[in-house]
């Protein structure tokens, strides 16, 4: 089944700068494959299933114990994401190309947007008390969901996830995804010591949020250490006993999240136990699951 990205809705969104997000998201694959919504204001209340009926066989002209499922409602809020673009007056007048010019000021805001925004999605509010709760905040941190590699220092955390609208998506409030205003107003602003100048000036802005539809569609492997003699690092074997964990609660995942140290990990093991001692290429999948690397995970995780 496909599933929109946010690149997908932003050649709907004709305000947003479509080839400016295109080239800004190849940093930050977070925003690339996890699937995203628009949503109509603000927040997205959600009614979700945590239990189901209790099951018995009976013999003839017996009973058995009423049961119905239970639910819980969960509240998605989105939060806003803003920066103000100024560019010196002087400088666009100067320039050969005042379009060009003004765009590549676009593009590092925005590469700088997709990689905060793929930060908050692990570490949420340990990373942005006013953004949105990430991965760490929604998933469920019990030993169901959990695989512990067992490591003390330089940590970090491998994710198997499932993607999709009714188990984990990016939201975008307000009907609109990230984007610009769709024109730039001359004003003044003013330097780091309060003096003004003139500006061509715009805001990139948006409401993002995390839902987490189905806490059964994230299973982390945390505490995964550098490398080093006896140190807990990544293997096939945790990679096996996340894989069982999730497949427990009749899920597949269709995603594994990992930095390069993880992944280097898993394709150095691999050399040491090859026969015949050839290095091992570089893991693009486990089992079929393609393995997506993402400088967002950091190697000094708490």
């Amino acid at each position: 089944m496909s599933v929109p990205t946010l690149l997908d809705l932003a050649k709907l969104d004709a305000g947003v700068g479509y080839p400016i997000i295109e080239e800004s998201v190849k940093s930050a694959p977070e925003l690339r494959v996890v699937p995203a919504s628009t949503i109509l204001g603000t927040t997205m209340e959600l009614t979700v299933r945590t239990g189901l009926p209790s099951m018995a066989f009976r013999d003839a002209n017996q009973g058995v114990p009423r049961s119905k499922s239970r639910y819980e409602t969960k509240t998605f809020q989105t939060h806003i994401l803003d920066h103000q673009i100024a560019v010196d007056e002087q400088i666009v007048n100067g320039a050969k190309d005042r379009g060009r010019l003004l765009e590549n000021h676009v593009g590092g805001v925005m590469e700088s947007a997709m990689q905060y925004v793929g930060s908050q999605f692990y570490y949420g509010t340990g990373h942005d008390a006013k953004g949105f709760p990430g991965l760490l905040a929604q998933y469920a941190a019990d030993p169901d969901h959990t695989v512990d590699a067992g490591g003390a220092t330089n940590k970090t955390s491998v994710w198997f996830l499932k993607l999709g609208p009714e188990c984990l998506e990016f939201l975008f409030g307000n009907g609109r995804t990230i984007g610009l205003n769709d024109t730039w107003d001359l004003e003044t602003v003013y330097d780091d010591d309060g003096n003004p100048y003139k500006a061509y000036t715009n805001w990139m802005s948006g409401r993002v949020g995390l839902r987490l539809a189905n806490r059964n569609c994230a299973v982390r492997i945390k505490n995964v250490e550098e490398s080093g003699a006896n140190k807990k690092t990544l293997h096939d074997g945790l990679l096996y006993a996340a894989y069982e964990k999730f497949t427990e609660f009749g899920m597949e995942p269709t995603h594994i999240f990992m930095n390069g140290r993880s992944r280097e990990q898993v394709r150095s093991g691999r050399t040491a136990t090859n026969p015949a001692g050839n290095p091992a290429p570089l893991p693009t999948e486990w089992e079929g699951i393609p393995i997506i690397r993402s400088a967002s995970i950091v190697n000094s995780e708490a």
